[in-house]
């Protein structure tokens, strides 16, 4: 590899314009940007520098370019993660998974483009973008060597909260593809108020109509999720005192987790403010990476077992 080609810069670059990425795909789905090119892909109008130029239209082709300079980057990081980092367990795996889920959030972003898709397809473009970003997160803190800098490698934890651990990874998920619906569908203001869809209704569940009924639900999903993570914490602070990253890292996971909720809750009450509900995007991206990584300690205590 070369010398002026150096492992902590491109780490960290990539992680920024994977999250970038992200947050550029959300801000392309809230603000309609989607065909703000045309049917056209990769190029825009089918021209590579476009002539009538639009707001819809800058942010689609800025969303693209943005995305050519992850290629470049995820590139070199898979590049250097595989031959220099693969002492560490996980690099191959993680490298692997890098490249397919950032192929198949390309194809999908392509697909949105060129054909018509049901809103549960496009709904998907979402959760594969990230776990693509955790890939490249993971990878990243491989490169930092986090393990070692916070005393990770000997961590061992415990089969009744591996359990809990893997729950909330999967759940999580579910609720980020409720999220992604809700958006597709248009329906993030069909309910007009919050917590409930009408709060001088709150259980008139009759006069619902389909949208309402997606909002409600991601809303009700969303609620486990925090119950769950916040009861988690309680739970591992009264009964792991001594493990004091699983304590640290699961009061970051839950402040993230209030603060999406939170956010969630102002996209409504501020009639969807477009930065606000780029916040909501970022901070679930921030959780789940998170949660990756005790994906990780969970899947090395397992094997120790």
């Amino acid at each position: 590899m070369n010398k002026w080609i150096k492992p902590k810069p491109i780490a960290l670059i990539s992680v920024f314009v994977m999250l970038f990425v992200l947050i550029g795909g959300a801000l392309v789905t809230k603000t309609g940007s989607g065909l703000g090119c045309g049917r056209s892909w990769p190029l825009c109008e089918g021209q590579l520098v476009p002539k009538n130029i639009t707001p819809e239209l800058l942010i689609e082709f800025s969303h693209r370019l943005v995305t050519g300079v992850a290629i470049i980057f995820v590139g070199l990081l898979s590049i250097i993660a595989w031959r220099q980092y693969q002492h560490v367990r996980e690099t191959k795996f993680l490298v692997v998974m890098t490249i397919v889920f950032f192929i198949l959030q390309s194809l999908l972003g392509a697909g949105a483009v060129l054909f018509e898709q049901t809103s549960l397809i496009k709904a998907l473009h979402f959760g594969i973008s990230l776990v693509s970003f955790a890939s490249v997160f993971l990878l990243a803190l491989i490169i930092f060597n986090f393990d070692d800098k916070f005393h990770t490698k000997q961590l061992t934890i415990p089969k009744k909260l591996r359990f809990q651990f893997y729950g909330i990874f999967t759940y999580t998920l579910i609720v980020v593809y409720s999220g992604a619906l809700v958006r597709h569908k248009e329906a993030s203001l069909a309910c007009i108020d919050w917590p409930f869809c009408f709060n001088n209704e709150p259980f008139n569940f009759s006069s619902l109509g389909l949208e309402q009924w997606i909002q409600m639900t991601h809303r009700f999903f969303a609620s486990l999720l925090l119950i769950w993570v916040i009861g988690l914490l309680i739970y591992i602070w009264k009964n792991y005192k001594d493990h004091t990253f699983i304590k640290n890292g699961w009061l970051l996971a839950s402040i993230l987790i209030v603060l999406q909720v939170v956010l969630g809750g102002l996209v409504i009450i501020t009639l969807k403010n477009t930065t606000i509900a780029l916040m909501h995007a970022l901070f679930i991206s921030l959780f789940f990476a998170l949660l990756s990584y005790f994906m990780v300690l969970c899947n090395r205590s397992a094997k120790k077992d």
